[in-house]
């Protein structure tokens, strides 16, 4: 994949702007439920970032967000593998999952996959 021009630039997105880019996607695509930690400071450590409810499909994804560079912490990967092992999608999406538009597959159900 290139790294230049508009993908180059995705790929440069901040936890927000990945954050403010998916909760728009999701809710074009009809995911009424969209829950996002405001200040992780004050939640479970490790929760993951989103939680994402469209119940006219039955569907419930958690996703931690990262840049690209970003790493999980011990207590998020507790949280995502925990939450695969309870049978719920739980993942993580960074900057390059926009660009190959496995996001939008996993919103759109195609695809969607446990942890």
């Amino acid at each position: 994949m290139s790294t230049g021009g508009l993908a180059g630039s995705v790929l440069a997105w901040s936890e927000k702007e990945l954050q403010e880019q998916v909760l728009g996607a999701a809710k074009a695509l009809g995911w009424t439920l969209r829950y996002h930690v405001f200040d992780s400071r004050r939640s479970e450590p490790g929760f993951p970032d989103l939680v994402l409810g469209h119940p006219e499909r039955g569907l419930l994804l958690f996703r931690e967000l990262k840049t690209e560079k970003g790493r999980t912490t011990a207590e998020q990967d507790r949280w995502i593998i925990g939450l695969g092992l309870t049978g719920n999608d739980a993942g993580v999406w960074r900057p390059r999952d926009w660009v190959s538009r496995r996001i939008h597959t996993e919103l759109t159900g195609r695809q969607v996959r446990g942890a």
